[in-house]
C-alpha cells in the first residue's frame, strides 16, 4: 500500500509540475537571498582577514615624541610575543605633482609590518625614488616626480634627504584601506594621499614610530583578539614610556653636547671671521689710498699737459716772427750792398744812412760802434774817410749776415725743440691713457673686493645670526624639553579598519529583514499551493482514508510533495554554492591573493556578496571578495525551508484530515454568494459592464487568493521601491551637494595666506570669468562629543564678505541658517546626530595641538559629504588668540564661461597651489556612487522572480481552478482574447492594489535599508522619488503581463469537451 502511495505521490509531481517547481523556485530564491546575504558578512571579514594577513597589518603602533633609535626597535622586537617590529617614519608635507600642490603623508616602507600592495610598476630601489597612493594617482603618473614645495618651512625640509622624487610605482597600502587618508596641519587641513621611500630618502637618524606585530591568530574583530590585546596594553605602555625616558635622556644630553659645541664653534668661527675680515679691509683701505694717490698724480699730469699745446704754439709764433724778421733785414742788407756799388759820392749818405739803420737793428748789442760810427761821419771827416767807412760796412754787412745765419741755426733749433716738445707731448697723453686704464681696473678691483666684503660680511651676519638663532632656539627648545607623551595605539585607532567593521555590520542588520521577507514569501506560495492542491484533492484523501490508510501516511504524501520541492530548491543552491567553493577556492587557499572572479559564473549566494563587494569598492581597497560557505547556515536554511514548505502543508492537510471520509469523498458545499463590496456602490456597479461585474465578483468573493496575490505581489513592489529609492538616496546627494549647497564653481586653494595683492588679483580677474569671489580659512579639527569625537572641516569666513552667494546653509527641511555670529558654531547636520548635538547645545572643537574652541550650535545645517563646522573669525581669533590663515577662495563663474579654462588661468596666479572644479568633483562623486545601480538591478532581478513566481503560481491555481468555468465560456462563443482578458482582467486588477500595498511597505523597507547604511564623511537624502514609484508600478505590471503571455497558452489548450466531462 505504502509504494501505491509513493507512485501516487511521484506521479502528482509529474502532472502538476509547475506548483512543484513554483515551491523549488521560491525556496531556491528565498535560501539563495537568505545565504547571499548573511554569508556577505563573513565574506568581508575573511577578505579582509585575508588582505590584513598579507600585508601585515600592526597590531600596536608605539609613537614618542621623542622617537626611537635602532636600539630600541630591537630591543622592542625581543619582546614577549612580538613576531615582528619595525621603526618608521612618517612627516605631512606639501608636495608639488601633475600642477598642483598637495599635502601627502610621507612614510619609510616598511618589510616586516605594514606591507604595501603594488598595484603597478615597481618599488624604489634608491633614496631618489618613491611609491605612491594608487586612490590618488594613475600608472600615468609612473616616471614623473613629485616635488617638496618651496613653500615649506625649512625646518620640514630638512627631515627628508632630497627635494624631488621619481615615482616608480602606484601601490596600496594596509594603513589606509578605506578612502579617507586623515588631517593635517597644513594646506587646507587634508591629506590628499600618501607616498612611501625608502628609509633613507629620510634625512634623520631615527624613528617617528614603530610597528608591532604579535605572533597571535585570532578572527578579525573577535573578542579574543580584543582581549588579547587589551591584556598587553599596560605592560606595552609601561614599555613605551620607559624606552621614551632613556631616550628623552639621551636627547637631552646630545643636545646640551651639541648646544655647547654649537656655542664653541660659533666664537671659533667669529673669531676667523673677523681676522679674515679685518685683514681684508685693511687691503682695501691701502687699495684705496694708493687709488687716490694715482689719481692726484694723473690730475697734475693731466693740469701739466693741458697748458703744453698753447706754449709750443707761442713758440711756433715767434719762430715765426724771427724768421720774418730776418728775411726783411736780409733785403735791406742786400740794399746796401747795392747802393755800395752805384758810387761812393751818390751814396755816401745813403750808405751812411743805411750803415746806421743796419747798425741799430743788427748790431744793437754793440752799441758802442754804431754810436762810433755816427760820430765819425759827423765829424765833418765823411769824405776822408768814405773809403773806411764804407770798408767797415761791409764788414759790418758781413757781420750781419753771419749774426743772421747763426740766427737761423738758432731758429732751427727751436723747430727741431718744439717737435720734440710735441713727440713727448703725444707720448705723455699715452701714459695718461694708460695710467687712466690701470686707475679704471684699479677702481674695478676695489669695488670687486669692496663688494666681495660686504657680501662676506652679510653673509657673516646672516650666518652669525642663524647659528645664534638657531642656538637660541636650541636653548628655548632644550629648557622648554618636557618628559616626553608617548602612544600605544590598537588597530582601533586605524579609520580603515574601525570603519570596515561598523561598515560589514551594515549587511549583516539588511540580511536580517530581507531573507525574511523572502520566507514569508516563501511560505505564503507553499500555503497558496498546497491549499489549493488539497482542495482539489478532497475526494482522494477520503477515498485514501477509507480504504485504511492512516493520516500519517495521507499527511506525509502532501508533506513529502512540498518538502521535496523545498529541498530540491535548497540542495540544489547548496550544491552549487559547494561546487563553486571548492572549484575556486581550494586551488588558491595556500596563496595570499585572492582570485578575481566574473559575475556570470556564480550562484546566486555569491551574486549578492559579489554585488555588496562592488559596491564597497568605492570606499575601500583591498583584494578581491573571499567566498565563504558556512554549513551551519546551509542546515538553518534547509530547516526553515522546510519549515515553510512542510508546515504551512501540515497545516492544510489537518484541517482536512478532521472531516470523516464520506464528507471528504463528497463535493465541498460552494459558500452561498453574498454582494461584493462594490456591489454597494449602485453609481459604479451600474456603469460596469457584465464580464467586468465578473471579474470582480470573482476577485472579492475569493478572499484568501486575494489577500495571497496582493501580499506577494506587494513584497515585489516594496523591494521595486526600495532598489529605486536607494538609487534616489545615493546619487541624488552628489547634485544636491554641489548645486544646492555648495553652490560656487571653483575652489582655490593658495600655498600660504593671502596678501592683499593676491586678493586684488583674484579680484582683477573678472573679464576672465570671475564673477564673486571669498576667501575662507579651512583647518582641520576634531568635533568632541560625549562619547565619541568626529574629524570635522571648520570653515571660517572673511569677516568683510558674504558668504550666502558661495555656501546656502539651511535645514534639513529647507529653512534657511544665517551665518553663524560671535560665539556661534553652525554644524552639519549628520555629525551633529552622530555625537548627539542639537541646536543650543554648547560644542568643543579641538586641534592637532590640543587647543579648543567652545562655541554654542545656532543651527544645524544640510549637507552631505564632508562634516562641516562654520565658524566665524571673530570667534576664532578670541579663542584661539591667532587670526585664521586664509589659504582658500570660493569663486563663482560667471554664465557662458569655461570652469576649465578659468581654473587654468587662476592656476597662473601666484602662490596657488591647486584649483578643484566643482563640476569634476560631481562627476567624481557621481562615478563613485555608480556602483549603486548594480545594486538595484540586483533588487529588480530579485523582485522580478518574485513576482514572477508568485504570479505563475497563483494564476497556475487560478486557472486549473477554473478549467470547467472557462470551458464555458469558450462554449458560449466567447473568443480566445476575450477569454483571455476575462481570466486575466483578474490578474492585471489584483496586480495593480498589490502594487499600491507594495509602495507603502516599500516605504517602511527603504527607510529600514537606508537606517542601516552609515558611511562615514557622507550623509544620505532618504527619499524616493515621485518617479520612482511609478517605475515600481509600472515594473509589477510588465512582470504581470509576461507570466499573462506565458499562461495564455495554458489557457488555449484548454479543451472543452474533456473539462466539460469532469464537472461532478
Amino acid at each position: 500500500m505504502r509504494s501505491m502511495i509513493w507512485k501516487s505521490t511521484f506521479r502528482e509531481i509529474k502532472e502538476s509540475l509547475g506548483r512543484f517547481l513554483a515551491i523549488l523556485a521560491i525556496v531556491a530564491l528565498g535560501v539563495g537571498f537568505f545565504a547571499g546575504l548573511k554569508v556577505t558578512q563573513p565574506a568581508m571579514l575573511k577578505t579582509a582577514q585575508r588582505y590584513f594577513d598579507k600585508t601585515a597589518l600592526y597590531d600596536y603602533r608605539l609613537i614618542s615624541t621623542v622617537g626611537f633609535s635602532e636600539d630600541e626597535v630591537e630591543t622592542i622586537k625581543k619582546q614577549k610575543d612580538v613576531k615582528a617590529a619595525e621603526g618608521a617614519v612618517t612627516f605631512d608635507i606639501v608636495c608639488e605633482s601633475g600642477g598642483k600642490e598637495r599635502v601627502l603623508k610621507m612614510h619609510s616602507i616598511t618589510e616586516d609590518v605594514n606591507r604595501l600592495v603594488l598595484v603597478d610598476g615597481e618599488l624604489p630601489e634608491n633614496a631618489g625614488e618613491c611609491v605612491v597612493d594608487s586612490n590618488l594617482y594613475g600608472a600615468s603618473m609612473i616616471g614623473k616626480t613629485i616635488k617638496l614645495s618651496d613653500g615649506n618651512d625649512e625646518d620640514d625640509l630638512e627631515h627628508f634627504s632630497n627635494r624631488e622624487y621619481k615615482i616608480t610605482g602606484i601601490v596600496q597600502s594596509p594603513l589606509y584601506s578605506q578612502f579617507e587618508r586623515g588631517s593635517t596641519s597644513l594646506g587646507n587641513g587634508r591629506v590628499s594621499g600618501f607616498v612611501y621611500l625608502l628609509p633613507e630618502g629620510f634625512a634623520d637618524d631615527y624613528y617617528t614610530e614603530v610597528y608591532v606585530k604579535f605572533a597571535c591568530d585570532f578572527p578579525l574583530y573577535s573578542e579574543e583578539y580584543d582581549a588579547y590585546i587589551e591584556q598587553k596594553q599596560d605592560a606595552w605602555e609601561a614599555l613605551t614610556e620607559d624606552l621614551a625616558a632613556e631616550r628623552y635622556q639621551t636627547v637631552r644630553s646630545e643636545a646640551e653636547t651639541k648646544l655647547a659645541d654649537g656655542k664653541k664653534q660659533l666664537a671659533e668661527k667669529k673669531e676667523e671671521t673677523k681676522s679674515q675680515l679685518d685683514d681684508a679691509k685693511k687691503q682695501l683701505e691701502d687699495a684705496k689710498s694708493q687709488i687716490e694717490d694715482g689719481e692726484k698724480q694723473l690730475a697734475d699730469a693731466k693740469k701739466k699737459l693741458e697748458y703744453a699745446p698753447d706754449e709750443l704754439e707761442k713758440k711756433e709764433a715767434e719762430l715765426t716772427e724771427a724768421e720774418k724778421a730776418i728775411q726783411e733785414k736780409e733785403t735791406q742788407l742786400d740794399q746796401a750792398e747795392v747802393a755800395l756799388g752805384i758810387g761812393y759820392a751818390q751814396g755816401v749818405g745813403q750808405i751812411q744812412k743805411a750803415l746806421n739803420g743796419i747798425s741799430e737793428g743788427l748790431f744793437s748789442e754793440n752799441g758802442d760802434q754804431g754810436n762810433g760810427a755816427a760820430g765819425s761821419f759827423s765829424s765833418g771827416d765823411a769824405l776822408a774817410d768814405a773809403g773806411s767807412q764804407i770798408a767797415d760796412a761791409k764788414a759790418q754787412i758781413a757781420d750781419g749776415r753771419a749774426q743772421i745765419a747763426e740766427t737761423k741755426k738758432q731758429i732751427e733749433s727751436g723747430k727741431s725743440a718744439i717737435a720734440k716738445a710735441k713727440k713727448q707731448l703725444e707720448e705723455s697723453k699715452t701714459q695718461i691713457a694708460e695710467k687712466e686704464a690701470e686707475l679704471s681696473d684699479a677702481k674695478t678691483q676695489y669695488e670687486d673686493g669692496k663688494k666681495e666684503y660686504e657680501d662676506g660680511l652679510s653673509t657673516y651676519n646672516e650666518e652669525i645670526e642663524k647659528a645664534e638663532k638657531k642656538i637660541s632656539d636650541g636653548e628655548k627648545t632644550l629648557k622648554e624639553l618636557k618628559d616626553p607623551d608617548t602612544y600605544v595605539l590598537g588597530r582601533d585607532t586605524n579609520v580603515g579598519y574601525v570603519c570596515f567593521e561598523s561598515d560589514s555590520g551594515i549587511v549583516d542588520g539588511v540580511a536580517d529583514v530581507f531573507p525574511i521577507f523572502f520566507f514569508l514569501v516563501a511560505a505564503l506560495v507553499c500555503v497558496t499551493t498546497m491549499n489549493r492542491m488539497v482542495e482539489e484533492q478532497r475526494t482522494q484523501i477520503g477515498v485514501l482514508k477509507a480504504l485504511g490508510y492512516s493520516e500519517h501516511t495521507i499527511m506525509a504524501k502532501y508533506m513529502f510533495y512540498s518538502g521535496s520541492a523545498a529541498l530540491t530548491g535548497c540542495v540544489a543552491t547548496a550544491a552549487a554554492q559547494v561546487a563553486y567553493y571548492w572549484r575556486k577556492e581550494l586551488p588558491d587557499r595556500s596563496q595570499y591573493d585572492t582570485p578575481t572572479y566574473g559575475y556570470g559564473d556564480a550562484p546566486v549566494t555569491e551574486s549578492f556578496p559579489k554585488v555588496i563587494w562592488y559596491a564597497y569598492g568605492m570606499l575601500y581597497k583591498m583584494d578581491s571578495l573571499v567566498y565563504v560557505f558556512d554549513w551551519k547556515l546551509a542546515v538553518i536554511s534547509v530547516i526553515v525551508s522546510l519549515l515553510c514548505s512542510i508546515g504551512t502543508t501540515f497545516v492544510s492537510v489537518r484541517r482536512e484530515l478532521t472531516e470523516v471520509a464520506a464528507e471528504l469523498m463528497r463535493p465541498k458545499t460552494p459558500k452561498a454568494g453574498k454582494r461584493v463590496f462594490l456591489e454597494y456602490i449602485p453609481f459604479v456597479w451600474k456603469r460596469l459592464k457584465f464580464l467586468q461585474k465578473v471579474s470582480m465578483r470573482n476577485i472579492f468573493r475569493y478572499k484568501k487568493r486575494f489577500f495571497m496575490m496582493v501580499a506577494g505581489i506587494s513584497g515585489c513592489s516594496a523591494l521595486l521601491v526600495t532598489g529605486f529609492g536607494v538609487r534616489d538616496s545615493v546619487t541624488g546627494i552628489v547634485t544636491q551637494q554641489y548645486t544646492q549647497i555648495q553652490t560656487y564653481d571653483i575652489g582655490v586653494t593658495y600655498s600660504s595666506s593671502v596678501t592683499p595683492e593676491q586678493k586684488s588679483e583674484l579680484e582683477s580677474k573678472e573679464q576672465d570669468g570671475v564673477e564673486k569671489s571669498v576667501f575662507v580659512a579651512e583647518k582641520s579639527m576634531d568635533l568632541v562629543g560625549s562619547e565619541k569625537t568626529k574629524s570635522v572641516s571648520l570653515i571660517i569666513a572673511d569677516p568683510d564678505s558674504d558668504m550666502t552667494p558661495f555656501v546656502n546653509l539651511h535645514t534639513e527641511k529647507g529653512v534657511p541658517i544665517t551665518f553663524p555670529k560671535k560665539g556661534e558654531a553652525v554644524i552639519s547636520a549628520k555629525v551633529a546626530d552622530e555625537l548627539g548635538i542639537k541646536t543650543g547645545d554648547t560644542v568643543t572643537l579641538q586641534d592637532s595641538d590640543m587647543k579648543t574652541i567652545s562655541v554654542t550650535v545656532s543651527g544645524l545645517c544640510e549637507n552631505f559629504v564632508y562634516n562641516y563646522v562654520y565658524l566665524s573669525a571673530d570667534t576664532y581669533e578670541e579663542q584661539m588668540k591667532t587670526e585664521p590663515e586664509y589659504k582658500n577662495a570660493f569663486v563663482c563663474v560667471s554664465e557662458g564661461t569655461d570652469a576649465h579654462l578659468l581654473g587654468t588661468s587662476l592656476m597662473a596666479m601666484s602662490d596657488v597651489a591647486a584649483v578643484n572644479i566643482s563640476q569634476d568633483d560631481m562627476e567624481r562623486f557621481s562615478s563613485m556612487m555608480g556602483s549603486m545601480d548594480l545594486i538595484v538591478v540586483v533588487i529588480i532581478l530579485c523582485a522580478a522572480g518574485l513576482a514572477f513566481i508568485v504570479l505563475y503560481n497563483l494564476t497556475n491555481i487560478n486557472i486549473t481552478e477554473r478549467v470547467c468555468e472557462i470551458a464555458t465560456i469558450e462554449v458560449l462563443g466567447f473568443y480566445e482574447n476575450e477569454t483571455a482578458a476575462y481570466v486575466f482582467r483578474e490578474n492585471t486588477i489584483l496586480t495593480f492594489l498589490g502594487a499600491l500595498a507594495g509602495l507603502v511597505l516599500g516605504v517602511f523597507l527603504h527607510r529600514f535599508v537606508m537606517s542601516q547604511i552609515v558611511v562615514d564623511m557622507v550623509a544620505f537624502d532618504v527619499h524616493v522619488k515621485p518617479v520612482s514609484f511609478v517605475y515600481s508600478v509600472v515594473l509589477t505590471l510588465v512582470f504581470t503581463w509576461f507570466v499573462d503571455r506565458l499562461m495564455r497558452k495554458k489557457i488555449d489548450a484548454i479543451s472543452m469537451t474533456e473539462s466539460l466531462k469532469s464537472v461532478d
